[in-house]
């Protein structure tokens, strides 16, 4: 098995039953390929006796969840699943398949986490306690960096050919067709092309006259039978069609717009025009008011009979009840239950986490058992010395064996040991390669202002998204830090974490915490 491979940890003895999630955003070709990370897992779970329940896996994009469903279908069983049921850990290969995306890695880590479950990675070697707790967080954002710096680069791919003219492939707008440009030939003797958009002559009569009528204020629905149909036969298509820049000859790489990318079907005043009729119509609807989402929901709960609070509505009044109270309509359930004002108490839990758990004296406080954990290399860097010693010792053979080879002319045992020996100090130079990759990993520096820089990133976060009523996301923030809200109209009990925290029976020193409010 490979050198870089880890040993499960204590938590996770011969006979745990585990399930692994497996994630690659390429195909086989890849050097940590699906079908490699398997084998590999399925020899580890052999090696130390862990009984591989299933193996969740897909190819996917790391930055977002939404659309990985093996890992969602994972997740939901997780939660959801009996405790009898739930096993005991789950493998990954890195914390980079988990997710790229930081918000991502922190809610759903940590959800894991809060059931008990030991997640551990076979090619990182996280300490126990704060000072894990840290790395992954710490490592959280850098891979969430390196999924933004490649992207970052493949945007700037993607726009360069744009502003080549090219079109980066799908389907044009309506009015156009593909036109593929002769760009040379692949290694492999494949043609290269470049994809162009030119003008579909037997729509173009179509198109400019559906812009003609809607600068008049046609409806959609009349200029669906002025063009017989051959355009668009849903009147809802026009919506997205008389927004579409692509007809003023813009094209688009992101948030880049580029003019003169290609031939414009209609003038800029003809697109005025219809901006200023849909831009009318628009305002003449009237939609109904949205419903604000509830912050503490899922995170506060009754402190007299700890059923969940739920969240009321009116015009004039946003107000959290218990559930159970609000279920059986009447007192002799919960008869100590009362509302408690919604805006006041968001505000008292925001300000609590705020100045209490994300604060600057928090930050000292954890440096240094921090500093010290990850500091520790010293059994590391005896294994350097040792196997540079015995590599040195396995060169100086080397050369013995030569000056043997041209004293006495060809000798087989000689030339036998020589091949043993180049054998070793090939493997004594990778596995040196691997201990000083390790080691360079192993002691990174936490300073205060790295600590403090992370503490208001999340103070930030939470801000924004609770400033621009972005509550779903505020919510999913709040999820890392709270691990319980016990509320009445009187005072609230905060139960609260150290984000990604470690389950309770390890020990982790922020997990029983609680403040009165």
């Amino acid at each position: 098995m490979n050198d870089y491979i880890y040993q499960p940890p204590a938590s996770l003895p011969p006979g745990s039953v585990v399930i692994a999630y497996l994630r690659d955003s390429g195909g086989p070709a890849q050097d940590e390929s699906i079908g490699q990370q398997e084998r590999v897992i399925l020899e580890y779970s052999k090696k130390y006796g862990l009984a591989l329940s299933r193996v969740y896996s897909e190819t996917a994009s790391g930055r977002k969840t939404k659309n990985r469903e093996q890992f969602l279908e994972m997740f939901n069983f997780i939660m959801t699943c009996p405790d009898t049921l739930r096993p005991h850990g789950l493998i990954l290969w890195a914390y980079s398949r988990f997710s790229r995306d930081v918000l991502d890695f922190n809610y759903f880590l940590s959800g894991l986490l809060r059931k008990g479950l030991i997640v551990h990675s076979l090619t990182e070697q996280i300490p126990d306690g704060i000072a894990g707790q840290i790395m992954l967080s710490v490592k959280a954002y850098t891979n969430a960096d390196y999924s933004i710096q490649l992207g970052k680069h493949i945007k700037r791919g993607i726009a360069d050919r744009v502003k080549a003219g090219y079109s980066n492939g799908g389907t044009p707008p309506k009015g156009y067709r593909i036109f593929r440009d002769f760009q040379g030939v692949r290694r492999n003797g494949a043609e290269r092309t470049g994809i162009k958009w030119v003008i579909d002559q037997e729509l173009y009569p179509l198109i400019q006259r559906a812009w003609e009528l809607r600068a008049q204020g046609v409806s959609y629905t009349e200029i669906t039978k002025a063009t017989e149909g051959k355009v668009y036969t849903s009147i809802n298509a026009w919506v997205s069609h008389f927004r579409n820049e692509s007809y003023i000859g813009f094209g688009k790489a992101g948030e880049l717009r580029i003019p003169n990318h290609h031939e414009a079907l209609i003038s800029q005043e003809l697109w005025e025009a219809v901006k200023k009729v849909e831009t009318k119509q628009k305002n003449l609807f009237h939609y109904r008011r949205t419903r604000y989402p509830s912050l503490l929901a899922g995170l506060a709960f009754c402190i007299h009979c700890g059923a969940a609070m739920v969240i009321h509505t009116s015009r004039d009044y946003r107000g959290y009840a218990c559930g159970r109270h609000d279920r059986k309509k009447g007192f002799a359930d919960c008869p100590d239950s009362r509302r408690v004002n919604a805006r006041v108490i968001e505000t008292l839990i925001l300000e609590s986490l705020f100045n209490k758990v994300l604060s600057a004296e928090f930050a000292n406080q954890i440096l240094g058992d921090v500093q010290n954990q990850l500091a520790d290399t010293d059994k590391l860097a005896r294994e350097i010395t040792s196997l540079t010693n015995a590599l040195v010792e396995v060169e100086r053979g080397i050369a013995r064996q030569v000056k043997a080879i041209e004293g006495l002319g060809e000798i087989e045992e000689i030339q036998k040991r020589l091949i043993e020996l180049k054998r070793q100090q090939a493997q004594y130079k990778e596995k040196l390669k691997s201990l000083k990759l390790e080691q360079e990993v192993k002691t990174p520096e936490v300073t205060p202002e790295a600590l403090a820089l992370i503490f208001d990133t999340w103070r930030s976060q939470i801000k924004c998204a609770k400033e621009t009523g972005d509550l779903l996301t505020a919510k999913k923030l709040l999820a890392q830090f709270i691990h319980k809200i016990e509320l009445s109209h009187k005072k609230a009990i905060i139960h609260y974490t150290y984000p990604l925290s470690i389950p309770a029976d390890i020990g982790s020193p922020l997990r029983a915490h609680k403040r009165e409010s």
